[in-house]
């Protein structure tokens, strides 16, 4: 049985906020079309009743605000445990998750529904929302993120 160990690793906040916001519009672009829409329509007729008023201001602060929920989100004192500096350990059929304090999360490929992967980063979703980050600068060579990538596609069928 193969294993592979990845150097240390940690997801940086503006990173973390950066993929947040890109996948909330990625996931959302409708609404983004939608808000655009409302404000053509509308501005125009931004004085006549307060029904249009109330839709130009909202298709104005609606994904400022949404940006700002992430960004809160992103920057709470609660979820500083993402930002933990970690190591990877990958064999056949699990990963090993180990954080500098020594607390280690074994985590079977198969529950992982789904794998992304962006110029720089793999992302594994234990749901539609939620995911690991795993950095591709994280491997040692070429050939362990080749594995890496294997163990996720023998395991995650859409992959």
């Amino acid at each position: 049985m193969q294993q592979i160990t990845t150097h240390p690793y940690s997801l940086d906040k503006k990173r973390y906020f950066n993929l947040l916001v890109k996948l909330f519009f990625k996931r959302k672009w409708y609404i983004s079309v939608l808000m655009a829409t409302i404000l053509i329509l509308y501005i125009p007729k931004f004085s006549e009743n307060s029904f249009t008023r109330f839709a130009v201001i909202f298709g104005i602060i609606y994904i400022p605000l949404n940006i700002y929920r992430i960004y809160r989100w992103v920057y709470a004192k609660n979820n500083a445990n993402y930002f933990i500096e970690s190591v990877l350990t990958v064999d056949n059929s699990f990963l090993y998750f180990k954080d500098i304090a020594d607390n280690e999360t074994k985590v079977s490929v198969a529950t992982f529904v789904k794998m992304t992967q962006t110029e720089h980063e793999y992302l594994l979703y234990l749901s539609q929302n939620n995911f690991s980050y795993i950095p591709k600068s994280a491997f040692k060579t070429d050939e362990d993120r080749a594995y890496f990538e294997h163990v996720i596609k023998e395991n995650i069928p859409s992959s």
